[in-house]
């Protein structure tokens, strides 16, 4: 790795844990450009060097966790719909916990309606593929399998915004389980099995 990308990295570090920072102390709509540099101790002029605007500074700061998430879920059973002995949604309910002042922020009325996009979007992308193979061997399709992708997506980003208005209580692995409860039933019928 050279000097300048060397330089290049520690100025986008600066950036976005300025605004993680930022992000807990503001409403994402009222934080500006400035307050990102000023905190970051860096000139305007090198924000938009690597950076079109805020939203993409804020991407840049999520889905790397996001893809880490989801690189961490193994093995999914189609017996079981456990992936490590725990449910699918496990992993995002933990990462959520463990951040949940930055994630209260960004998933509220005042957050940024693009990275909700972005994360329902993801949410969805990775339903579809992780249950590929329960559809592909599903007794008879009633509901398209991307229907469902996008259904289990939604009722997972409403149950993160739920369960942070909560105090994330109850825990990360309880709500995990809650929610396969809710949403599998639904989902298993869609593809022709037999939800009990």
């Amino acid at each position: 790795m050279t000097e300048l990308d060397l330089r290049q990295q520690r100025t986008r570090g600066a950036l976005q844990a300025a605004l993680i920072a930022l992000v807990t102390e503001m409403p994402f709509e009222s934080l500006t450009v400035a307050d990102v540099t000023r905190r970051a101790r860096v000139a305007r002029k090198t924000f938009y060097a690597h950076y079109p605007d805020k939203d993409a500074l804020l991407l840049d700061c999520v889905a790397p966790v996001l893809e880490a998430v989801a690189a961490s879920v193994s093995h999914t059973d189609v017996e079981t719909l456990l992936a490590d002995n725990k449910p699918l949604s496990y992993p995002v309910f933990k990462l959520v916990g463990e951040r949940a002042g930055f994630y209260s922020a960004l998933l509220n009325e005042q957050g940024s309606a693009r990275l909700i996009v972005f994360v329902l979007d993801f949410l969805t992308r990775h339903s579809y593929e992780r249950h590929e193979r329960l559809w592909r061997s599903a007794p008879r399709l009633e509901v398209e399998p991307l229907l469902i992708a996008h259904f289990l997506a939604g009722a997972l980003f409403n149950s993160v915004r739920w369960w942070l208005r909560q105090a994330c209580q109850p825990s990360a692995e309880i709500m995990a389980y809650t929610f396969s409860r809710l949403a599998a039933p639904g989902a298993l019928g869609a593809l022709g099995y037999d939800p009990s």
